[in-house]
């Protein structure tokens, strides 16, 4: 069977984590070993990970660097043990984070486990792409561009060397891969794109299992999902349901998704008076449940590389407004199949009204995105074709 290793960070909540988990579940198991190697354990999506998968924490099983080299010197590993003290001292004392990581992908060493494809999926500018090109020994080797390059030019420049012994850059949509290679033109012949994969029949038996919204409300719904993030532009939410309700307009806009900004929202909620009409869901496992339910769906991004969650929002045929991120246009066909604007309060104000009032124009929507063909699973080949 042929070896794959896929180094990602953490299996949380996220886009990139269900799109790993879609595309994984597309790899033939009777073919293909596959290891996925993550920097931490726990999150949310890990048991989504299929069974036949291995599934090996970069770093180790211990919960602290204490413990393990306590173990290694019960082993007898009393060299092994220094040399991870040694090396979490020196990373600590690191001046950026790119160092930090180059000091980390000493302390894990060489993998004794040879590959015949080893893909850093959690990129631009992270650990994995070190993992892949400094600890692990493969045939061949991909980075994945899951985000708007042009957003992380700085982040990049340490990294630009490493991104040189890649074989393959995946970029998840043809906005991401044009402007990867107009600011890294020397990588344009080995840059192609590569869908997020979605899986159509497990949205929608998840859609099914229980009834998403548990209050009583008989208005308009209208539902954001994502991460609580910068990047992910929530923040702007507040002010639109303010002036949407100060129009005596009966809605109600509920975000899912945890972060850092969850506290900033949440004092804006408390000083708009939004207590009833703006609602933080947090995480959920099961979010199609809401998806298939609600009126509207609003994506609120500053920037990204594709955005599973509006894909997702596609496929169940909502009436959509959404920001104009890198790939957005070619998800949403502005007037055709949902709305894109730029990514501002009024503008976003006057879409979203629009639609409320508009029953003629939601429906056009829908039965727009009805014709669509969702189903991406041919993708696989481009990965399967980098198999040695």
């Amino acid at each position: 069977m042929k070896k794959i290793a896929i180094v990602t960070r953490r299996m949380i909540m996220g886009g990139v984590e269900k799109a790993l988990i879609a595309m994984i579940n597309s790899i033939p198991k009777d073919q293909y070993e596959v290891t996925v190697l993550v920097m931490g354990t726990g999150g949310e999506l890990e048991n989504e990970i299929p069974s036949h998968v291995k599934v090996e924490p970069v770093f180790g099983y211990e919960k602290s660097i204490i413990e393990k080299m306590w173990k290694d010197c019960l082993r007898g590993r009393i060299v092994r043990a220094i040399k991870t003290g040694w090396f979490t001292m020196r990373a600590r004392m690191a001046k950026s984070i790119f160092e930090q990581e180059s000091i980390y992908s000493k302390r894990i060493g060489k993998y004794s486990k040879e590959y015949d494809l080893a893909i850093a999926y959690h990129v631009p500018a992270s650990f994995p792409v070190q993992v892949v090109i400094n600890n692990i020994k493969a045939k061949n080797k991909i980075a994945w561009i899951h985000s708007d390059v042009s957003q992380y030019q700085r982040e990049l420049i340490p990294y630009i060397p490493l991104y040189e012994k890649f074989d393959k850059i995946f970029c998840v949509s043809e906005y991401a891969m044009n402007n990867f290679n107009k600011l890294y033109p020397q990588f344009k012949d080995k840059t192609s794109v590569f869908y997020n994969m979605m899986d159509i029949n497990k949205m929608t038996e998840m859609a099914k299992q229980d009834n998403g919204f548990d209050d009583q409300f008989d208005g308009i719904r209208i539902l954001t999902i994502g991460r609580l993030s910068r990047e992910k532009g929530q923040e702007i939410i507040p002010g639109i349901v303010k002036r949407l309700v100060s129009e005596g307009i009966n809605i109600r806009w509920y975000c899912i998704g945890d972060g850092s900004r969850r506290g900033d929202i949440e004092k804006m909620i408390i000083h708009y008076g939004l207590e009833d009409h703006l609602f933080l869901l947090g995480t959920k496992k099961n979010p199609y449940s809401y998806l298939k339910r609600c009126d509207i769906y609003v994506q609120t991004s500053m920037h990204e590389g594709y955005c599973i969650s509006l894909a997702e929002a596609r496929k169940f045929h909502k009436p959509i407004v959404t920001t104009d991120f890198v790939g957005a246009r070619e998800q949403i066909i502005n007037g055709e199949n949902g709305i894109i604007v730029n990514f501002d309060e009024i503008e976003m104000y006057k879409a979203v009204k629009s639609l409320i009032e508009n029953e003629n124009l939601c429906l056009r929507f829908k039965n727009n995105l009805s014709r669509i063909n969702f189903n991406k699973n041919d993708e696989i080949r481009k990965l399967l074709n980098c198999v040695v």
